[in-house]
């Protein structure tokens, strides 16, 4: 059956007309997406993790719109299928650091109650510096200047490393959340001046490196002032001053800039010129960051990273 066709029947919609073939359609309630999932326990965590994010933030999210008969979904011939709100409007970042501290702090409290609930979803594991390095040595066409910049990188790579273990050895808790890796910027989307965040379709990740991305990126673009007050709005609803802060700056020290790098010129992804300024700026972002959350987790503690 033709999918327009499908969707009146399920939805009760009428007057529909594609926009896009199989992906945006226009109906008389607006325009809206359909997803196609091949993974039935992949969406059923999407429609809890909308439901439970919107029902405790209040913030809205393209939560799967209900057919007539109340379901989140429904049956097609290419899997399962979803439709969702569309929209378009931009949400703005400085001046709502609060909305986004919310989501972020809502996001990492029901994330960290999956983790004790959800055995699916494993934790990520770090690739061995040393097989990085392993793979470094092997790139024989490497421009000779960038790959004498990340044999030094290695070292202090090294270092990091070290480091992290230290933070993960003063935790009493080894909990990791799961998270929905499009916590971006660029998800965000504003309805009558409110946030509404596009969740994607993607798999799940257990542990920070959500978080971690996502700051990087509201760091280069809106300096430290704004970071520190979602910071400050982050643990309004989630206690990032204890050991689930240790955590996130855990998930900061470690290396993941050394290791993106090398994967980048592993798989000739981009001009040597453009990968090495993404290393540049990816790592002294990191290093700022890392100073500015030591430091603000240390205003109401005990010192979490030796200078």
């Amino acid at each position: 059956m033709d999918m327009l066709r499908r969707m009146k029947i399920e939805y009760g919609l009428s007057d529909l007309k594609w926009i896009e073939v199989d992906q945006t359609f226009q109906s008389e309630n607006g325009k809206k997406r359909i997803r196609i999932w091949k993974d039935k326990q992949l969406l059923q965590w999407h429609v809890k993790w909308r439901d439970e994010i919107s029902k405790q933030s209040g913030i809205l999210l393209d939560r799967m719109i209900r057919t007539k008969d109340g379901e989140p979904f429904f049956i097609c011939d290419k899997g399962w299928a979803t439709i969702h709100d569309e929209v378009e409007e931009i949400f703005p970042a400085t001046g709502k650091e609060n909305e986004w501290g919310k989501l972020l702090g809502t996001s990492l409290t029901y994330g960290l109650k999956q983790s004790d609930e959800c055995q699916r979803f494993k934790k990520k594991q770090d690739i061995p510096l040393k097989a990085v390095k392993q793979t470094l040595d092997q790139l024989k066409a490497l421009d000779p200047m960038a790959k004498l910049v990340l044999e030094r990188s290695y070292f202090e790579a090294s270092r990091r490393c070290r480091k992290v273990l230290q933070l993960r050895e003063r935790m009493q808790t080894k909990r990791s959340p799961i998270l929905s890796p499009e916590i971006k910027l660029t998800n965000a989307r504003e309805v009558f001046h409110n946030l509404f965040w596009v969740c994607g379709a993607d798999q799940p990740i257990q542990g920070y490196e959500p978080i971690r991305n996502f700051l990087e990126d509201w760091y280069n673009k809106n300096g430290e002032i704004s970071t520190r007050k979602v910071l400050a709005s982050i643990n309004d609803y989630f206690p990032l001053k204890t050991d689930e802060g240790v955590s996130l700056l855990a998930e900061l020290v470690t290396p993941n800039e050394l290791q993106r790098t090398v994967s980048q010129f592993e798989n000739q992804e981009k001009e040597t010129s453009v990968i090495m300024d993404e290393f540049f700026n990816s790592w002294e972002t990191t290093r700022k960051l890392v100073i500015l959350l030591s430091r603000w987790i240390e205003e109401d503690g005990e010192k979490v990273v030796a200078r």
